[in-house]
């Protein structure tokens, strides 16, 4: 299936297609009425001794608050649609409950620029402005480049991240500075390259104006096909063991 992420340090390349969905949705679709599933939801993204110490936000009307104080310096959360690709056809797909949870790096770098967009979306700010917004945010050095070594864990099998294949295979989502040379991730300069062993591991790399995202699919499926990773057949290797 084509490589769907949610990079949140990243704008949407808007060559190839127009901005859609400038008028804002009621949000209410989009919140939980039950905060304490979605802090069980928000732990759901990493391993139980990353997630159980971690400080885990919730969506409000306003943006999002802190429900639980961490100790471990990692922040879990549940990322909404409008956090993905702007021009994506799911932006607005209030379907779509993304947990992630970022370790510190990324709490540093790449949680604010997330916040920042939830803020607003929810003030009803449009896509266009966003993304002006967010350009700007970037060359003023109000938004961070991602930290080296930023990272978040998305392993949650409770995830749902597009209507067409919703539980898409557990990840780890790692963010980089555009700076950086693709050949470092071993691959060319082209929008959702893969790598593959096709053994242990496969890597998406998503580009984007400002910044990088990569996503590293970590199997235990060896019957994989490079480059194919059927998301129905392969399990993430977590320890200690998944939640369920």
């Amino acid at each position: 299936m084509p490589t769907r992420m949610l990079p949140l340090a990243a704008l949407a390349s808007l060559a190839a297609q127009p901005i859609r969905a400038a008028q804002a949705p009621d949000f209410v679709p989009y919140l939980m009425a039950d905060g304490a599933a979605e802090v069980a939801l928000a732990r759901t993204a990493a391993p139980r001794h990353v997630s159980d110490s971690a400080t885990v936000l919730v969506l409000t009307r306003n943006g999002f608050v802190e429900a639980a104080r961490g100790t471990n310096g990692f922040t879990c959360m549940v990322l909404r649609s409008f956090a993905g690709n702007i021009g994506d056809p799911d932006f607005w797909n209030p379907h779509v409950r993304a947990p992630h949870c970022f370790n510190p790096p990324a709490v540093r770098t790449v949680l604010p620029v997330a916040l920042k967009r939830a803020e607003w979306v929810l003030g009803g700010m449009s896509p266009t402005e966003i993304v002006v917004r967010t350009q700007r945010a970037y060359s003023s050095h109000e938004f961070s480049m991602p930290a080296v070594g930023a990272m978040a864990y998305m392993l949650s099998h409770e995830q749902y991240l597009v209507d067409a294949d919703p539980h898409w295979m557990p990840h780890v989502m790692f963010y980089y500075d555009k700076s950086m040379p693709a050949a470092a991730w071993g691959v060319g300069g082209v929008t959702n390259t893969a790598i593959a062993d096709g053994t242990t591991r496969r890597m998406a790399l998503r580009f984007a104006p400002r910044a990088r995202t990569a996503c590293a699919r970590v199997t235990r499926n060896r019957s994989s096909s490079p480059g194919t990773g059927s998301s129905r057949s392969t399990r993430v290797d977590r320890s200690p063991p998944e939640r369920h």
